[in-house]
């Protein structure tokens, strides 16, 4: 049975491949509010404080996915479809990804306390 950092991290690996692969597949434009666009960066930082605050792992890792799975595009600046999947934000989610698993037990340490 895998401990609960090695089911967030399995968890949270999953979101993002899904995440990307779906994109990939079907690039789907954000939805618009008012001029607003929403990204899925946006769903992540509300989807990971009401899974923590519920106590729900799976809700509180897929937010944080989301969230992570947009930073470097984020960073860099990105505008569209071809920037989310540069070389360059590929590169930088990869980072991110190896860095949330060698913290992933710092990473659920919020978690722990609504559990």
């Amino acid at each position: 049975m895998l401990s609960m950092y090695d089911s967030f991290f399995l968890y949270f690996l999953v979101t993002i491949i899904f995440t990307r692969v779906f994109l990939y597949f079907k690039p789907t434009p954000s939805p618009s509010i008012r001029g607003f666009r929403m990204h899925h960066w946006m769903s992540g930082l509300i989807i990971a404080p009401v899974g923590l605050f519920l106590g729900i792992t799976f809700l509180y890792t897929v937010g944080v996915a989301l969230f992570i799975d947009e930073l470097t595009y984020l960073i860099l600046g990105g505008k569209n479809y071809k920037d989310y999947f540069s070389k360059e934000s590929l590169l930088g989610t990869f980072v991110f990804v190896v860095l949330v698993f060698l913290l992933r037990e710092y990473v659920v340490i919020p978690l722990e306390l609504f559990i």
